[in-house]
């Protein structure tokens, strides 16, 4: 594991958010524009950067291995749902703040920041391992993700969500895969070009979202802290103690625990948007776990792999 690739990486996403701001700030970038880059991004690049991950000639897993990444992603998600349940007592979160801190807890950043980061620590090796984890997020993102964040936090799966990009690279990636089919080269190259270009644009709309909102809305907010030290620090440390008993794979614990180690997904801003949600503390929640995450991930990384 690269520790230091992972911080340069994790540098370099957080200068593009920065990029962002100033570009809010100084009128090149304002909410109209966010929500035309925020569908540019769901519907295009991001279904792009998921297939992109399965276009290369290397099978890494069998079948059994791909079913164990498989139940252990689906395993995390349902405990990420489940303990979710105990944030609004633990933090003491009013009616408005449960969907958003709910959301921030469940759901992070493993398919903009995590592809990347995932390729500078462990090489192309790992993206497909990263990809089933991204499935069940798009999967569980836009069906009770969509619902939580705009306050139903009902589980709604309906036949409609098979029908979005997002969830149909994942499916369509899962059987690239498990088919062996091998792709044209220059069908993959315009795919991963294309795919690449979501991570930047997902920090500048973050960026931009966040120049719209005062220092208190960012750095005022206590609750926002705790649910930091508890995504970041506690669960990730919690799950590795676990998990290390049963995955005997290091790569596959490492990843998991860096898989759960993200902070808050940009799809937050994206959904807010989308649902006329509280624009303000989606981008004050995923930019400050952001920020801590840049000193956090590598500091556990090191700590537990180093």
């Amino acid at each position: 594991m690269d520790i230091q690739a992972l911080f340069e990486k994790m540098v370099v996403l957080f200068t593009i958010l920065f990029a962002g701001f100033f570009c809010g700030k100084a009128g090149i970038m304002d909410v109209e524009s966010n929500k035309s880059l925020s569908r540019l991004v769901a519907n295009l690049t991001n279904p792009m950067l998921v297939l992109a991950s399965v276009m290369t000639d290397e099978r890494l897993l069998s079948p059994a291995e791909v079913l164990q990444v498989t139940l252990l992603a689906a395993g995390c998600y349902a405990f990420l749902i489940a303990s979710s349940l105990l944030l609004p007592r633990l933090l003491h979160l009013g009616p408005r703040e449960r969907g958003p801190y709910r959301f921030f807890y469940i759901f992070s950043n493993i398919g903009f920041m995590g592809y990347p980061l995932v390729r500078a620590m462990f090489g192309e090796g790992a993206m497909f391992h990263l990809t089933i984890f991204v499935l069940f997020f798009q999967l569980v993102c836009w069906s009770y993700g969509a619902q939580t964040i705009s306050g139903e936090g009902r589980f709604l799966l309906s036949w409609r969500i098979l029908k979005t990009p997002c969830v149909l690279s994942a499916l369509l990636a899962y059987a690239i895969y498990l088919s062996g089919v091998h792709v044209p080269r220059i069908v993959a190259d315009v795919v991963k070009t294309t795919g690449e270009i979501t991570s930047p644009l997902a920090m500048l709309i973050l960026g931009c979202a966040l120049s719209q909102c005062s220092l208190r809305d960012v750095f005022g907010r206590p609750k926002l802290y705790l649910l930091a030290l508890i995504k970041l620090i506690v669960v990730p440390l919690a799950a590795f103690f676990v998990l290390r008993t049963f995955i005997k794979d290091p790569l596959l614990l490492s990843l998991t625990t860096v898989v759960l180690a993200m902070p808050a997904a940009t799809n937050a801003t994206i959904l807010t948007y989308q649902n006329h949600g509280d624009d303000r503390l989606a981008a004050s929640g995923v930019f400050l776990t952001t920020l801590l995450s840049v000193a956090s991930v590598p500091g556990l990384m090191l700590l537990l792999f180093g």
